[in-house]
């Protein structure tokens, strides 16, 4: 599809009769930073921790006197290594996931339904049917606004009511789109 320079088309997707009416991607940047900057500094002892166990353990293995010693360190790298990873997760590749959203998510509205195509590991292509009930609400964001059409009301682990929101995050132009939306909504 678009979203992947692959050669396929949204077109591809669509069921007979259906037509584009918008396409668009997040806009460059981060757009939650507080939340990012909450997740960093909640991995920064992560990553130190797994940092000093990993790397001073390997240090220290050929520093050792004996094989006691050196598996000794070498069980205090292993072991650090876990840390290491999330605490890198958490401080750096959440960032780098934020600042290239934009490059591997694709949005787009037919006239009967929206479409998040996603590519990270694997693709994935998500579709919701527009309905005269489909929940819509727009939030501007720092440089733009999301468009939320999906709410998905679960239970979690302890019994409470979880809404995750499901739409068009951080786009340009979310005014637009949210028109697009009631217009078919009230042709239904």
């Amino acid at each position: 599809m678009t979203a992947d320079r692959s050669g396929e088309a949204w077109e591809d997707y669509f069921v007979e009769g259906e037509q584009l009416l918008w396409e668009g991607a997040p806009l460059p940047g981060t757009h939650n930073r507080p939340m990012l900057i909450f997740i960093t500094l909640f991995g920064i002892p992560f990553f130190v921790a797994g940092a000093a166990l990993t790397f001073g353990g390997l240090f220290f293995v050929f520093k050792a006197g004996n094989l006691t010693e050196a598996g000794g360190s070498l069980l205090a790298a292993v072991f650090g290594m876990p840390f290491l990873g999330v605490g890198l997760f958490l401080v750096v590749w959440q960032w780098v996931m934020a600042y290239t959203a934009h490059a591997r998510i694709r949005y787009a509205l037919s006239t009967r339904a929206a479409y998040i195509a996603k590519r990270y590991w694997r693709r994935e292509l998500s579709i919701f049917p527009i309905t005269k009930t489909t929940p819509l609400e727009m939030q501007d964001t720092r440089n733009g606004a999301t468009v939320w059409l999906h709410a998905l009301k679960q239970e979690d682990s302890d019994g409470d009511k979880v809404t995750t929101k499901i739409g068009f995050e951080n786009i340009a132009d979310g005014a637009r789109v949210l028109g697009l939306l009631r217009n078919l909504q009230a042709r239904l």
